[in-house]
């Protein structure tokens, strides 16, 4: 009786253990989460930015485009994040000073040749394009 208790206590167990989760990075929440960083997002809504956070097809060299953010109006190129797993990037932007679709244009002529870039998701500011 008490071995049938055991098993029947450990079947539940195993049952009842949580699971982890990995991120396949396929959805959009995988790819904003890989790059989200709560202080610059913080940050940024304080000072009525956008949080603009892209998906990166091609090459990704986080270091150039580190070192060009700083060239592209309205980006705060110290909020620039970026993630190759999956493959992502993340930046804080100033809206008055042009639209979100305009940065990530002016970014990705900045960045190796064959480097696309694609908003998934902005968070916060005026959002509107202009």
């Amino acid at each position: 009786m008490r071995a049938a208790a055991l098993t029947l206590a450990a079947a539940f167990a195993g049952v009842l253990a949580p699971v982890p989760a990995n991120a396949c990075g396929v959805c959009d929440e995988d790819k904003v989460a890989a790059t989200y960083d709560h202080a610059v997002v913080r940050r940024a809504a304080s000072q009525g930015r956008v949080m603009v956070f892209c998906e990166v097809r091609g090459p990704l060299d986080s270091r150039r485009l580190k070192t060009v953010a700083g060239r592209v109006k309205g980006l705060d190129a110290t909020s620039l994040r970026t993630s190759a797993a999956p493959a992502t990037l993340s930046f804080a932007l100033d809206p008055t000073r042009q639209s979100a679709q305009a940065a990530v244009s002016a970014l990705q002529a900045l960045a190796p040749p064959g480097t696309q870039l694609t908003i998934v998701r902005m968070q916060g500011g005026a959002t509107a394009p202009r």
